[in-house]
């Protein structure tokens, strides 16, 4: 198995820095962005579920490949998993408007941030937690890698809008970027074949005792400890996490994913600046993806608390604004907010169970992170008809929801302390 400290220094380079610039796959969406308004409007005539479909419906179609790819990655190979998922986002993003009709972009759109991000967004945070088996160390480098990432999604965010002055198909010439991200995958990424459950139990015991026969011993007949019990029932542990997941992702993401449509109502600016806000969003996100390790090693796993407070400040101030500057500051905030949380659950959902369920515990997260990026769309626009209110009139509304499930999470925590002090009794 490929581990940090099996690989020289000059192949884990390059190894990491193929696998922070694939995450060009999870931001592929942010292409898109920009010229979410030009899109409604190019496909007007086109059903409304079917253009929302091709706007936030790709992580939906991504869940069960995602889901496939969690459990393939404990059985073969994650480096083959890595590079199929990729290539194919390769393909279908970079052709992705070769044809401009409504069924073609939806279907290359399912393709690319559908299928390819489900397999690769899976596989990637999967081989990070074989690379870095320390709890600290694994928590540094996801930050890293959700920094690297949002630095690319800005990059993208930028393109898109400045390409999408001049006609917004223009905006899929930023998908070239990934052809040689592909190429380096290729050429660097070593092999990460699969942990048995045998090899977890012998994991979990080495270095209690230097004995082979003791740490046999202790392998054949205890059980790693983790908060989802023996390991068949490893999935118990993170369903508290999932459902977290699923809101705070879902409320974040009709301000990322739709922030157009929050420019357009309040009138604030064109597609150029939305890309802006958008880079501000993911830039922010990047410098507190670079600072998390750091609050992690202090707050431990209460350091989702102030992320979720940073974006339910952010639906409030938002609502209230209309100066372009305000609007970029508190995007910012809602960015770092996201960052904190967004690394949490990356890191935290592999503490909650054995090592050999990595894979399967990083897709079931990923695929409550990948439902609430469809259903953000389908939540802001059918609450915007049933109300005939506009987004931003709509934001208060999500900011208190985003309380309700902060003060439900930390309730949660607290129950399961004392939980654990009287099962100690």
């Amino acid at each position: 198995m490929a581990n940090a400290t099996h690989i020289s220094r000059p192949r884990l380079f390059l190894a990491l820095a193929a696998l922070f610039l694939s995450s060009i796959c999870t931001m592929g969406d942010l292409v898109i962005n920009p010229i979410v308004a030009n899109v409604y409007e190019a496909f007007a005539d086109a059903p409304l579920w079917l253009v929302n479909l091709g706007i936030t419906g790709p992580a939906l179609v991504g869940l069960p490949f995602g889901l496939l790819a969690g459990y393939l990655c404990d059985r073969v190979d994650k480096r083959i998993i890595m590079v199929a998922g990729f290539a194919i986002f390769t393909l279908s993003s970079v052709f992705g408007i070769l044809y401009v009709n409504v069924w073609y972009f939806v279907v290359m759109r399912l393709l690319a941030t559908g299928i390819g991000w489900g397999i690769t967004n899976t596989a990637s945070f999967a081989i990070l937690a074989d690379l870095f088996t320390d709890d600290t160390q694994h928590a540094r480098y996801v930050g890293w890698y959700n920094a690297c990432m949002s630095v690319l999604g800005a990059l993208l965010a930028s393109a898109s809008g400045f390409l999408a002055v001049g006609g917004w198909v223009l905006s899929y010439r930023a998908y070239w970027l990934a052809v040689p991200v592909l190429a380096m995958l290729v050429a660097f990424l070593p092999s990460f074949p699969p942990k048995t459950d045998t090899f977890e139990r012998v994991e979990a015991v080495h270095g209690e005792s230097r004995s082979s026969a003791g740490a046999l011993g202790r392998a054949m007949n205890v059980a790693r400890t983790n908060e989802g019990g023996a390991t068949k029932k490893w999935w118990v542990a993170i369903v508290p996490l999932t459902v977290q997941v699923f809101f705070v992702a879902l409320l974040y993401y009709i301000i990322l994913y739709l922030v157009g449509v929050y420019v357009s109502d309040k009138g604030l600016g064109d597609e150029a600046f939305t890309g802006l806000l958008t880079s501000i969003l993911t830039i922010s996100t990047a410098i507190g993806s670079i600072a998390f390790g750091f609050f992690y090693k202090a707050l431990k796993n209460k350091v989702y608390i102030p992320g979720l407070l940073a974006i339910a400040a952010a639906f409030f101030i938002l609502s209230w604004t209309d100066s372009q500057i305000v609007a970029a500051m508190t995007l910012a905030l809602a960015g770092l907010g996201w960052a904190f949380y967004f690394c949490f659950f990356y890191t935290y959902c592999t503490e909650l169970v054995p090592n050999a369920k990595n894979g399967m515990a990083t897709s079931v997260v990923a695929a409550s992170n990948g439902l609430a990026v469809s259903a953000s769309s389908q939540t802001l626009t059918y609450a915007m008809a049933a109300t005939g209110l506009t987004s931003f009139q709509l934001y208060p509304a999500f900011g208190c929801v985003m309380l309700v499930v902060l003060v439900l999470s930390v309730l949660w925590g607290i129950y399961r302390s004392w939980r654990r002090r009287c099962a100690a009794v």
